[in-house]
């Protein structure tokens, strides 16, 4: 034990004073993503039909891609922070929480990195895979 004592008052466990910088952090990840549903909705309908040249064209427009990179950005980091509450509230052996927390960083790096990067090579008219990869 590190010799920090629980503190427990009717037998439930009190505030220890730490977590409001991530309970804020939820809060105002998800009151941004708000609006960008709402734009992504908007610009899905706005999409409708117009095959993959539409998309492209759409995509070219800076602020659709930059709009579309923050969404998905904020939805990752919103999503690994969903992800960090519910395996510390649920999974109690140190070295599984520890895996499954960083196996979570690890998964919405790599989606938000990937992320970017087809947005931008899309928006800059090059096609998402190199010849060679891919189906």
């Amino acid at each position: 034990m590190s010799g920090h004592r629980k503190a427990f008052r009717n037998h439930v466990k009190i505030s220890e004073r730490h977590g409001a910088g991530e309970w804020t952090a939820e809060r105002l990840s998800s009151l941004a993503l708000v609006p960008l549903c709402l734009w992504g909705v908007w610009a899905a309908f706005q999409l409708a039909g117009g095959g993959y040249d539409g998309a492209l064209a759409w995509l070219a427009q800076p602020v659709n891609a930059t709009l579309l990179a923050l969404t998905l950005l904020i939805s990752f980091w919103h999503m690994n922070m969903g992800f960090k509450v519910i395996v510390e509230d649920y999974i109690h052996r140190p070295s599984t929480k520890g895996l499954l927390l960083g196996l979570s960083g690890l998964l919405c790096l790599a989606l938000s990195a990937a992320s970017v990067f087809f947005i931008v090579r899309l928006a800059l008219g090059s096609a998402p895979l190199p010849a060679g990869f891919g189906a």
